[in-house]
This record gives C-alpha cells, structure tokens and sequence, in this order.
C-alpha cells in the first residue's frame, strides 16, 4: 500500500532514527521525490532542520544539519581535476574519472564537515542529488558512509520513479538502496502544499 503522506513519513522516520530505532545496518532513510520537485523538498527539509522538534518523536537532544551536495560537489579533488582538464579532454574521459572517484572523495568532504558523525541522534539530510548525475549514486554515497562507519543518521530526498519497488534515477537501472530504508511512494507536488 502506498503511503499518502510520503514527506511527513520520511521526517517522521528520521525522527524514529534519531531516537534510537536502528535500520538495515545503519539509520539510512530515502524518499523518492519526483525530479521536479527535489529543489522544493530541499527548502522544505532545510525549514524542517530549523526545528525537527514539530516530529513528535525527535529526541530532545537531537540536532539536524542540512548537506548540499551541489555545494559539497565542487570541494572535491575530482571536481577540480575536471575543471582543469577541461577542453583539453575528451567528455567520456571526464565522465569516466568522475564515476570513480567522486563518491570516495565526496563522502570524505562530508565527513568532514558533518557535526557528530558518531552520533544517531545527529540527523544529517543531504539534498540536492540530481546535481551529481551522471557521476555517481546515492546508493555509492550511503556505501562510502557505511564503509566509514558514519553513524549519524542520515535521509535523502531521491530524485527519481519507483520501478518495480526499486528506485529509479534519472531513468537509469532501477536498484534496491540497501542498507537504506524506502520511505513508500513518492513525494509530488500535491505533498509540498
């Protein structure tokens, strides 16, 4: 059954996080957002982030902090290599050093500037996913916070449709988010009123 209110679910569910309730492997929560709209659910989580407390559960002593990844994007290495290739390379040949390396160096200039990655009580919202395709995925970018054992906890508005109960980005392959818990459906316009 597909949830009607798929935004108030997600914050509700970083709420539950946040709180101690635990997930796959760690508190990763995704709600998939149509394309259009991921801008406008952006600034909605950013006022949410002013005062999650409005969540009934969200833990006193809990705190938010919003990631933008567009922002986050040009402090990496491998953006900077791609700006000084620039016309002197092939497109393909950017594309492609972009694709392996970005999550990696992405995930460490989060670390960086994430507040208490070692707390759950921390909840951290990195919004703005479109702006990193083709290069990489928010299932490469949760892979590398896993790996870095980062245990704050942390939601993602996905850009994207919902094939076959996987996600889709941008039309690509539809795939399973493991270790992140789907919120149902699919936040629309009609949710943003």
């Amino acid at each position: 059954m597909t949830t009607k209110r798929p935004f108030h679910d997600f914050t509700e569910r970083l709420a539950q996080f946040a709180d101690g309730r635990r997930g796959i492997r760690n508190p990763f929560v995704i709600v998939p957002v149509q394309p259009k709209y991921e801008r406008r659910v952006a600034e909605r989580l950013t006022e949410w982030a002013t005062n999650p407390h409005r969540t009934e559960e969200f833990p006193d002593d809990g705190t938010v902090q919003v990631l933008r990844l567009d922002e986050l994007f040009v402090e990496t290495d491998v953006f900077e290599l791609a700006v000084d290739l620039g016309e002197n390379s092939q497109p393909a040949t950017i594309t492609e050093t972009m694709q392996d390396r970005l999550a990696e160096e992405l995930v460490a200039v989060m670390v960086e500037k994430i507040d208490a990655p070692a707390q759950q009580r921390h909840v951290v919202l990195l919004t703005h996913l479109g702006s990193l395709y083709p290069f990489t995925r928010a299932s490469e970018l949760l892979d590398e916070l896993d790996r870095r054992n980062v245990q704050s906890t942390i939601g993602i508005p996905f850009p994207g449709d919902i094939v076959g109960g996987k996600l889709s980005f941008f039309g690509e392959e539809s795939r399973n988010y493991y270790p992140a818990h789907q919120i149902e459906g699919r936040v629309e316009g009609v949710h943003l009123q």
